[in-house]
């Protein structure tokens, strides 16, 4: 035997009574000889078997980002006070995806996308597109929207609700048809990009967000409240190829993507400000940003472009402090749940009352009301409850990732962490997440009312306020799916 050869073997084997071996090999006859290298074979065939056998497989990963500025202008969403259609761009908004395989092949896609709702049609239409070109369950696909209020009204219906010209409605429809061709489009992409990757999570801080719930002799108005309850945390989630290549980041944070006023150029807000920063100073890599429990908390300081480039700027340096803090590396085990939790509403006023709100001289009041009495006309008549989507993702076997619907305020994902984070493993808390056309109070925010308690319903063609059980409801559906997922995971 060669040396060459002697080299092969001590370094698969690795240990050092190979190497006596193999050393001994010369000194013995050919016949002896050629036992002990297939008895050395055989061991290290076991040792290799065994070895992969105990090695966690791979992830495959693929990302892809598409433009869905409107090529026309449109009436953009989020403020009334717009008196005017859009007059041009300031920041490209754009859909983004990440496709993730486990070494089982179980999936998760994830979808971010630079605008301020889900209305169910849309989270219907694009779950019905990707399950037919793509064979993506409802399970295991993650839609999330940045809240940016300077993207396009993509509801013809709220273009009616809001007394602007039908003209608009009609190019919200047709934008939308584009916007469902793109997801597609961009899921396509990034499933055609799938690669050998690994994944790993950490986080950082940052400090804009500021609770906006002040309490007043008139009730809880909005404000600036820097005792309230915050969420400063910037989870951080990357992914590498197997050649190290960072080719992937996604990151979350919770506040209101609003800090930029009614202009009327098209943008992502600070969040579009953050994920553009990041990709120009990494060109290779694409960033996703996940809107966390945002709905009671805004950016400081806001209103003019320089705010909204700050937040970005200091969001963007909070995901470079989290790359460079200790990753937790995530082994390729990925498990997924949804379930639509039922929301109760609490009783309709007297329809007397409600009446009287119809012949009211404030136009948001008084449309609500009349829709209200025509779709509940009778005292008995009780609006169904709202599905909404509550959805647990687990990966690694370490990092739990909640995605709600609706705008939930920030004491569920205080909440959350919590509960959930009990055993040392991270949790993560989305927003905004598979449908979004509703604030989401807590238990307290809803006794305190105010705007995202009680007076938002009226902008939102909801009835009126849910019940006092909202937020049980929401995290036993967490507990629920978390206990479901961890308990199958024990079982392999």
């Amino acid at each position: 035997m060669n040396s060459s050869h002697r080299q092969f073997f001590v370094s698969r084997a690795g240990s050092p009574w190979a190497f006596h071996i193999l050393r001994d090999l010369g000194k013995e006859s050919k016949r002896s000889a050629s036992l002990k290298l297939v008895g050395l074979l055989c061991v290290w065939l076991i040792a290799l078997a065994s070895g992969s056998a105990a090695e966690p497989g791979q992830w495959k990963a693929g990302l892809a980002k598409v433009a869905i500025t409107p090529t026309e202008p449109v009436w953009m969403a989020g403020y009334a006070a717009r008196t005017g259609p859009s007059d041009g761009t300031l920041v490209d908004l754009y859909a983004r995806a990440l496709v993730l395989a486990d070494a089982r092949n179980a999936r998760l896609t994830i979808v971010t996308m630079d605008l301020i709702e889900i209305p169910d049609t849309l989270r219907q239409r694009i779950v019905d597109v990707l399950r037919t070109n793509h064979g993506i369950k409802p399970e295991e696909l993650l839609l999330n929207v940045s809240h940016t209020h300077g993207g396009p009204m993509i509801s013809a219906k709220t273009v009616a609700d809001w007394g602007i010209p039908a003209v608009w409605g009609e190019r919200a429809d047709n934008y939308v048809r584009e916007l469902v061709e793109k997801v597609n489009e961009v899921v396509g992409t990034a499933s055609s990009n799938a690669r050998p990757a690994t994944i790993s999570y950490s986080h950082a801080r940052c400090g804009f967000a500021m609770n906006r719930r002040i309490s007043t002799p008139g009730g809880f108005k909005l404000g600036l409240n820097p005792d309230g309850p915050v969420d400063h945390d910037v989870p951080v989630l990357r992914i590498q190829s197997s050649e190290k290549k960072l080719i992937g980041l996604v990151f979350g944070y919770a506040c209101h993507n609003t800090a930029l006023g009614p202009i009327r150029k098209l943008h992502g807000d600070y969040a579009g400000f953050a994920q553009r920063k990041l990709e120009k100073d990494r060109p290779e890599t694409v960033t996703m940003f996940l809107m966390g429990c945002g709905g009671d908390q805004d950016p400081q300081p806001r209103r003019h472009q320089e705010d909204a480039e700050q937040n970005g700027l200091a969001l963007a340096s909070a995901v470079e402090a989290g790359l460079a803090a200790a990753p937790v590396q995530l082994g390729a085990t990925l498990s997924t749940s949804l379930e639509m939790c039922p929301l109760a509403f609490a009783p309709l006023p007297p329809r007397p009352e409600i009446a009287e709100r119809a012949k009211s001289g404030d136009g948001f009041v008084s449309r609500h009301a009349r829709w209200v009495l025509k779709q509940w006309p009778n005292p008995d008549d009780h609006p169904p409850d709202y599905q909404l989507p509550v959805q647990v993702v687990v990966l690694g076997q370490k990092l739990t990732l909640v995605a709600l619907g609706g705008e939930p305020v920030v004491d569920y994902s205080i909440r959350l962490k919590r509960e959930l984070a009990s055993d040392g493993r991270p949790v993560w808390v989305a927003g905004y997440a598979n449908l979004v056309s509703a604030y989401v109070p807590s238990r307290r925010v809803l006794l305190e009312g105010g705007y995202e308690g009680t007076q938002a319903v009226i902008y939102q063609s909801l009835p009126g306020p849910f019940r006092t059980d909202v937020e049980d409801r929401i995290v036993a559906s967490v507990h629920r799916q978390a206990k479901l997922l961890r308990d199958k995971s024990e079982a392999k």
